[in-house]
């Protein structure tokens, strides 16, 4: 029967007696948005209690409302309650206790967010429904979008014909139209998992996650960027990835600005640096550290927490003790610490001799400290004197003596790309793919073709989505011949990792050579050209090297006329004319490599002996694009200087 029962006249249930209570964990956690909610909503169901003796109560069901209602009114307060009474002794309270929290069915997850949107559409904002709800600003935002999924992917949800990973995935896509047509593609091909989603939604880019982490959202935004965040994860969908590499480069900019004027003699990207110079450089370190604070008394305190953790760990004979997730906010601090301290050791004097190198490196930033430049680079001024002499010696119109090498970075990129060419390529011959595989595997190790899925396409990987081994066998039990040779061929894609490798070196007994080679060098150019970004490689090399591109492609009397131009001109015009020629930089030329640049090529231009022969023979591509740089010489003057020989011959 009810019953009204003044606050401080009701007991904990694991206080009464020998506890009619059956809950023992989690007893008190959530309660702070338990009282918000009953604050904001009153309380809507009756504690179920027990009579003790006079006018005290114990409580079976709601004690987690009671300590609730406690930090409402405080504990003694008299604020009467609303009861439901049961007339049971101490063995069946705690029954009724057990019954209540056994047999409580939570509500689907889909039920629950759409609730949640429900909420939103009748005026509730985030801020109240995550205090309501014991949830964080960022939780309301992922259960809200999960509300807002197209209704055929929840309803998908619902039956568990997708899992929750996969449901997660589709809120990258920015209407129920795009959820819709992405569904529809992968549930026909029968690769609805959680990466497929993703990829299949436009987060390709592996780096994007990390770069935006570093950047901000809001930083990205307030620049112009539109960005689709995940906010189960870090694959982002952005609209102007170039723009987010950008602001990053800034920021580490800033950071070598900083640690120049904090008294370094030089301070620069590793990306601008000879490869390996974090290593082959020589480096000087601090003679004495220097603590501030209790900084040394944290870090041997931190060093016992780890070592108890690891001792727990070992006598734990259930398991269940996890060190290194108990370790791992123990390790940043340590980190962080003895970082603070490696910088501030250095004298003034060593930093006036020796530099830093800054490089981002998995989301955070490296700072390599004490670094002394060899003789050859030390003299900025002298790197200086004879870049201008080149670009003057090119500008006047002849020839550098010798062509500057291109950026490491830009080495990087382009090896970057001759592996996803090469992947791509692979994708496609199902033979190969197996013989990449075995191959890999009877050597055991490999740098450039990892077998165990740790090449550049390692994030791809959890194709299928299974929670473990068992789970994705069972799915691929489900899923038909053509369905799992796909999924090999991918595979197989995913285990190269040519970074640091292009084509033009000397080395040609590589695994990454062994695999071009291997490849239908028609499927191969052709994925390589589709790699190629012409607008990157332009932007970054010289302008001898975008001259020389120019000439190859297009001929040697455009090269002449864009020479006299600068060099973002020269690289707005390679960008636009040379990569339709089907031109690509010596770093991708695999060996049947036949466009501009190889023996036997004809190009169109003013400098063929024979002009329409050279038009006929040539590819209707590079047609196009010869007439094309006809049309949009670099200056007005060239144009009308090239028009008046014209009209001369």
């Amino acid at each position: 029967m009810d019953v009204q029962v003044p606050l401080n006249k009701l007991h904990f249930g694991h206080e009464v007696g020998d506890g009619i209570n059956a809950r023992v964990a989690g007893r008190l956690e959530g309660i702070d948005a338990l009282a918000a909610n009953i604050f904001a909503r009153g309380l809507i169901e009756n504690l179920v209690v027990y009579h003790m003796f006079d006018d005290e109560y114990g409580v079976s069901n709601g004690n987690r409302r009671l300590a609730a209602l406690r930090q409402i009114y405080g504990p003694d307060g008299d604020e009467v309650i609303n009861c439901t009474l049961r007339k049971v002794d101490e063995a069946g309270a705690f029954e009724d206790s057990l019954t209540t929290a056994v047999l409580a069915h939570q509500l689907h997850p889909v039920d629950q967010y759409e609730a949640f949107a429900r909420m939103v559409e009748r005026g509730k904002v985030n801020e109240e429904i995550a205090l309501q709800y014991g949830m964080s600003e960022k939780e309301v935002r992922q259960a809200l979008a999960l509300g807002q999924l197209s209704p055929k992917i929840r309803d998908a949800w619902r039956r568990g014909d997708i899992k929750a990973e996969v449901a997660r995935a589709f809120t990258l896509g920015v209407s129920h139209k795009t959820q819709d047509k992405a569904f529809a593609k992968l549930q026909k091909a029968g690769m609805l998992y959680e990466g497929n989603v993703k990829r299949e939604l436009g987060a390709t880019d592996r780096e994007i996650g990390d770069l935006m982490t570093f950047v901000g959202t809001e930083a990205y935004r307030a620049a112009g960027g539109e960005l689709v965040e995940d906010l189960f994860g870090t694959s982002h969908v952005v609209s102007k990835p170039e723009l987010l590499k950008q602001m990053a480069t800034e920021k580490l900019a800033k950071v070598c600005t900083d640690l120049v004027a904090e008294g370094w003699l030089w301070a620069e990207l590793a990306t601008d640096l000879p490869q390996n110079a974090k290593w082959s450089w020589s480096k000087s370190e601090p003679k004495v550290k220097i603590f501030e604070g209790n900084e040394e008394a944290r870090l041997q305190e931190i060093s016992g927490l780890i070592q108890a953790n690891n001792d727990r760990s070992f006598e734990d004979e259930s398991g269940e003790f996890d060190e290194d997730e108990a370790n791992a906010p123990l390790e940043a601090e340590e980190d962080a610490i003895q970082a603070a301290v490696y910088r501030r050791s250095f004298t003034d004097r060593q930093k006036k001799k020796a530099g830093c190198i800054v490089e981002f490196d998995g989301g955070i930033v490296s700072i390599t400290y004490g670094v002394t430049k060899p003789d050859a680079v030390s003299s900025g001024s002298k790197a200086k004197a004879t870049s201008k002499a080149i670009d003057a010696a090119s500008d006047a119109g002849g020839a550098a003596a010798e062509e500057p090498a291109i950026s490491q970075s830009l080495l990087h990129r382009l090896s970057v790309q001759l592996t996803d060419g090469a992947a791509t390529a692979l994708s496609q011959d199902l033979e190969l793919a197996m013989i990449v595989l075995l191959a890999g595997i009877a050597l055991g190790h490999d740098h450039q073709v990892r077998v165990s899925v740790r090449g550049l396409g390692a994030a791809r990987m959890n194709l299928l989505g299974g929670a473990d081994l068992a789970d994705n066998m069972t799915l691929l039990k489900n899923m038909d011949l053509q369905g799992r040779v796909a999924l090999l061929t991918t595979i197989a894609a995913a285990t190269l990792d040519f970074q640091n490798f292009t084509l033009d070196m000397q080395d040609r007994h590589t695994s990454a050579v062994a695999v071009c080679d291997a490849l239908d060098q028609k499927s191969l150019n052709a994925a390589l050209r589709g790699v190629f970004d012409a607008k990157d490689y332009f932007s970054g090399v010289s302008k001898g090297l975008a001259l020389a591109a120019i000439g190859e492609a297009l001929g040697p009397d455009i090269e002449r006329q864009q020479a006299k131009g600068k060099r973002p001109e020269i690289a707005a015009f390679a960008i636009e004319n040379v990569a339709a020629t089907g031109w690509l930089p010596k770093q991708l030329r695999a060996k049947g490599y036949d466009g501009p640049g190889t023996d036997g090529y004809r190009r169109p231009g003013a400098g063929d002996v024979d002009q329409a022969t050279a038009h006929d023979t040539a590819s209707p591509k590079t047609k196009r694009a010869a007439k094309s740089a006809a049309r949009k010489p670099a200056k007005k003057a060239a144009a009308k200087k090239a028009a008046k020989k014209a009209a001369k011959r």
